[in-house]
């Protein structure tokens, strides 16, 4: 919305479902105060005809101001069905709000849609910390340096999963009003750390069958192909860079100060795996890395297997 108006039309695309979902329901909040049951329609692309939608957007409001209808997955609509949805932009209905929710959209539907698209996206690096703060706020409760720097590195960049984190970090510590660095350890999946340091030293010490195992670990913990690539190239780009550093002459506290890390843990077994690769060996890590994304965002293989290519692709010499 601008300077309180609603707008017939609203799309909520990017990679951060946690800003996405504020974003929607801050709107739907603010249009349907009241009678919500009676005037919201929520749809699911994968099983929504465009027509079906649009017919529903063209229902008056029951009682209220206002109607919303609600698509979620809307990247999966093909260019014929955007195109049905471009003639409806054209002339709206003045009583009703379209919202769609999508990973992405075409460049041609977001001239459509205009202003009234929205890019939500994962914050930078160095903003991660004011947002744990912040949301821990929101908790109603307070996080030390040390907690926050240590979620921030198990977690990464997924405000989703951050908040999810202090959620059972703030069930765990009860009426207490901080959250401790102890505490976060206790009740934080390891995924992020352990099994990504496991991967990546199994690597360093050309050991595949446990490389392979702590694969299986993080594909089991139900992550996303692409996250679980992330997180592998996150750490890669971590163990390049400070390679460099140290390289260059630098210690401990320069490779602090230039990856943004704070957690002890995480920079005691980042530098002491930059022994397993050669400068050479992590150049060509990040273009396999690099390749293997394009694969898993266009190749119809099985994800996995696209995966455990890339861990034999990481054993070969350089």
């Amino acid at each position: 919305m601008t300077k309180g108006k609603a707008r017939p039309f609203y799309l909520l695309y990017g990679d951060e479902g946690y800003l996405i979902e504020r974003a929607r329901g801050r709107i739907v909040d603010t249009l349907l105060p009241q009678l919500r049951e009676l005037n919201f329609t929520p749809y699911d692309a994968g099983q929504a005809r465009p027509s079906e939608v649009i017919n529903a957007c063209n229902t008056y409001p029951y009682m209220a101001q206002r109607r919303i209808v609600l698509v979620k997955g809307a990247h999966q609509y093909g260019k014929n069905d955007l195109h049905s949805f471009s003639a409806y932009l054209q002339s709206p209905c003045p009583t009703t709000s379209l919202i769609f929710i999508a990973e992405g959209m075409t460049a041609e539907f977001l001239k459509e849609a205009k202003d009234g698209a929205f890019h939500l996206e994962r914050p930078a690096h160095k903003e991660i910390i004011p947002w744990i703060r912040a949301m821990a706020r929101e908790l109603g409760k307070e996080i030390a340096s040390e907690a926050a720097g240590y979620l921030q590195e198990a977690v990464g960049r997924d405000l989703q999963g951050l908040y999810h984190e202090l959620s059972k970090a703030s069930l765990y510590i009860g009426d207490r009003g901080r959250i401790d660095l102890e505490d976060v350890e206790t009740v934080v999946s390891d995924v992020r750390v352990t099994t990504i340091f496991e991967l990546t030293k199994a690597i360093g010490e050309r050991d595949l069958k446990r490389a392979f195992r702590a694969l299986e670990r993080i594909w089991e913990s139900g992550e996303p192909p692409l996250k679980i690539l992330g997180m592998i190239s996150r750490q890669f780009r971590h163990l390049l860079m400070t390679k460099e550093i140290l390289g260059q002459g630098g210690g401990a506290e320069e490779v602090k100060k230039q990856l943004g890390i704070s957690n002890p843990y995480y920079l005691r077994e980042l530098t002491a795996q930059t022994k397993g690769f050669s400068r050479p060996a992590l150049q060509k890590a990040m273009m396999s890395l690099w390749e293997t994304d394009l694969k898993l965002k266009r190749s119809s293989l099985p994800r996995r297997l696209l995966l455990e290519g890339l861990i034999i692709q990481l054993f070969q010499p350089s």
